[in-house]
C-alpha cells in the first residue's frame, strides 16, 4: 500500500493530514492579518529604493527609479543589485496596481510561498511539528524586511532547498534515478535563480549546493558524473538568465556588486556572521545522531552563513536561516516524553521575537492629519518645489503614489544618503518626515532630531531591546505622525500634522 493512501482504515492518517493543513492555513492567515495589516506595517528604510523602481518597471518596462534619478543619473545601467526582484515585483504591480495594499500583498505572497516551501521540506524529513509552526515563526521576520530584494530571493531559495530534500526522500522510496536527477537539477536551478533576485542569497545558495553534493559523495548517495550534469544544467540556465537580466554588462555589474558587497561586510570580514555560522554547524553536529537530514540542513546553512561573512550578508536571510534551524533542531531533539516541549518552545519564541510588534499593534493609536499632509504635498508638487519624503510618508500618507517626489533617505550624494543637519534644507525644498524616522529608527542621533526635540513630542509604546534590529523597537505610540519642514530665511518652518500646529526653529 502506498504511503499517500489512507489505509489501513481507521488509522486517521489522511484525516490528521487535512486537519494539520487546515490549522497551518489558519495560522498563516492569522499571521497575515496581524503582521501585514496596512495601517500597522512599518515602512522599511529601503522601500523608496525598491518600490518606485518596481513600479516604474510595471509602467514602462524601464529600469529606473524616478525618486533616485537625481542622485544616480543613468540609472538604467545601475547594477548595484540584480534585477529579478524588480522584474517579478513589477509584473505583480502591473497586474494589481501600485498601492500600499498591493505592495503588502506582494510581501505576504512571498511570505506565504516561503513558509509553504519550508513546511513541505519539514514534512519531507518527517518533522510535522516544525512544519506546523513555520508560518508562526517566519511572520515576525517579514515585519522588519519590507519590500527588499530578499523576499523574492528567499522564495526561490526555499523552493530549491525543498526540492533537494524532496528528491532525497523520493530516492529513499525507490523512485527512478532519472526522475530524482531531474528534480535535483530543478532544485539547483531554483538556487541559481535566487541570487538573481538578491545578491545576498548567493552565499546561501552556494553553501547549500556544495554541502549537499559533498554529503552525497561522502555517504555514497551519488556518483560524480550525475552530480556534474545536475550542476552544469543549473549553472548554464542560471548564467543565461543572469546575462539577459543585466543586458550582458558584466564589467559594470562586477564593479558595482563588489563595491556594495564590501560595504555590507564593512570592507572586511563580518565576524558576527562567522559566529552564527559556528552555531549553525554546532546545531548540525548535535542533531546528527537523531536526524541526518536535519544535520545536513544545518551544515548547508552554516556554510551559507560563513560564506556570507566574506561576500554579502543581509538580515532577512540570516533571520530566516536561524528560524529554520531552531524549528528543525527542536523538533528532531524533542522525542518521546519531550515531544510536547517543541510546541511550547515555538510559542514562547514567537512571543519573544514578536513582543514589540504585538505591543505596538495593540497599544498604539491612530492620529489625524493624513488628508492635510497629502493635500499640502500635492500643493508643493504643483508649486514646483523639490519635495523630499521618507518611507512613512510614502507608505501611510501617499499610498506609494510618489513619482514626483525625491527620497529623503537617499537625498544626498551616494553613499552619504540621508541628511544630518537642518542646514541641508535649502530654499525651494520641502521635507516630509515622520517623527518615527527621526526619533525611532534614527534614535534621535541626527542634528535634525536634536533641533526638533524640544518642540516635537515623540512617545513610544512599551518596548523590549531591539532584538531584530532598529525596525523592531522604539515604535511610536501614534500611528502615524508627520512633519513638514520648509526653509524661511534663517529659520525652518515646521508643521506638525498630528498636533495640528506650526512653529519655527533655527535653520543653521
Amino acid at each position: 500500500m502506498k504511503q499517500a493512501e489512507c489505509e489501513p482504515v481507521g488509522s486517521g492518517t489522511c484525516a490528521n493530514g487535512w486537519l494539520a493543513a487546515t490549522v497551518w492555513l489558519i495560522l498563516t492567515l492569522i499571521c497575515g492579518l496581524i503582521f501585514f495589516w496596512p495601517d500597522r506595517t512599518i515602512a522599511h528604510v529601503d522601500d523608496l529604493f525598491f518600490i518606485p523602481w518596481a513600479s516604474e518597471y510595471a509602467a514602462s518596462r524601464e529600469h529606473i527609479n524616478p525618486l533616485l534619478s537625481v542622485q544616480f543619473p543613468g540609472l538604467e545601467n545601475y547594477h548595484l543589485y540584480t534585477r529579478f526582484h524588480l522584474i517579478i515585483a513589477g509584473l505583480f504591480l502591473d497586474l494589481f496596481g501600485t498601492s500600499t495594499v498591493s505592495v503588502l500583498a506582494y510581501e505576504f505572497t512571498c511570505y506565504f510561498l516561503t513558509s509553504l516551501a519550508f513546511s513541505a521540506l519539514c514534512l519531507a524529513i518527517r518533522l510535522p511539528r516544525a512544519a506546523l509552526f513555520v508560518p508562526v515563526l517566519f511572520a515576525p521576520m517579514y515585519v522588519v524586511t519590507g519590500f527588499r530584494l530578499e523576499i523574492t530571493a528567499c522564495v526561490f531559495w526555499m523552493f530549491g532547498l525543498f526540492l533537494l530534500f524532496g528528491a532525497g526522500a523520493l530516492q529513499q522510496k525507490g523512485s527512478p534515478l532519472l526522475r530524482v536527477s531531474l528534480l535535483r537539477a530543478a532544485a539547483k536551478l531554483a538556487l541559481a535563480f535566487a541570487p538573481l533576485a538578491s545578491p545576498a542569497v548567493f552565499a546561501w545558495s552556494l553553501g547549500a549546493i556544495l554541502i549537499h553534493d559533498l554529503w552525497r559523495l561522502v555517504f555514497r548517495e551519488a556518483k560524480f558524473i550525475p552530480l556534474l550534469l545536475e550542476n552544469a544544467a543549473a549553472l548554464a540556465a542560471g548564467l543565461l538568465v543572469f546575462s539577459i537580466s543585466i543586458d550582458f554588462q558584466y564589467r559594470e555589474f562586477v564593479d558595482q556588486i563588489v563595491f556594495h558587497s564590501a560595504r555590507s561586510t564593512g570592507h572586511g570580514v563580518n565576524g558576527e556572521a562567522l559566529g552564527r555560522a559556528a552555531l549553525f554547524a554546532l546545531a548540525g553536529l548535535v542533531s546528527f545522531r537523531w536526524s541526518r537530514p536535519v544535520a545536513l540542513l544545518c551544515l548547508m546553512l552554516s556554510l551559507g552563513q560563513g560564506a556570507g561573512a566574506f561576500l554579502h550578508d543581509k538580515v532577512p536571510v540570516r533571520n530566516l536561516a536561524a528560524s529554520m534551524i531552531f524549528l528543525v533542531v527542536v523538533d528532531a531533539l524533542a522525542r518521546g516524553r519531550l515531544r510536547r516541549v517543541a510546541p511550547v518552545l515555538y510559542v514562547l519564541t514567537f512571543f519573544a521575537v514578536s513582543a514589540n510588534f504585538l505591543l505596538f499593534y495593540t497599544v498604539s493609536g491612530p492620529v489625524g492629519g493624513v488628508e492635510a499632509a497629502a493635500r499640502d504635498y500635492r500643493s508643493d508638487i504643483e508649486a514646483d518645489k523639490r519635495v523630499f519624503i521618507d518611507e512613512t510618508m510614502a507608505h501611510h500618507f501617499l499610498d506609494h503614489q510618489t513619482r514626483d517626489a525625491i527620497s529623503w533617505t537617499w537625498g544626498r550624494k551616494f553613499p552619504l544618503a540621508r541628511a544630518e543637519h537642518l542646514s541641508e534644507l535649502r530654499e525651494g525644498e520641502v521635507w516630509y518626515l515622520s517623527p518615527y524616522t527621526l526619533f525611532g529608527y534614527l534614535k534621535g542621533h541626527t542634528q535634525i532630531a536634536k533641533a526638533l526635540a524640544g518642540e516635537v513630542r515623540y512617545e513610544r509604546v512599551p518596548q523590549l531591546p531591539c532584538v531584530m534590529g532598529r525596525h523592531s523597537c522604539r515604535l511610536p505610540a501614534e500611528r502615524w505622525a508627520m512633519l513638514r519642514l520648509e526653509r524661511d530665511g534663517e529659520t525652518i518652518k515646521v508643521r506638525d500634522y498630528a498636533e495640528d500646529r506650526a512653529f519655527a526653529v533655527p535653520g543653521n
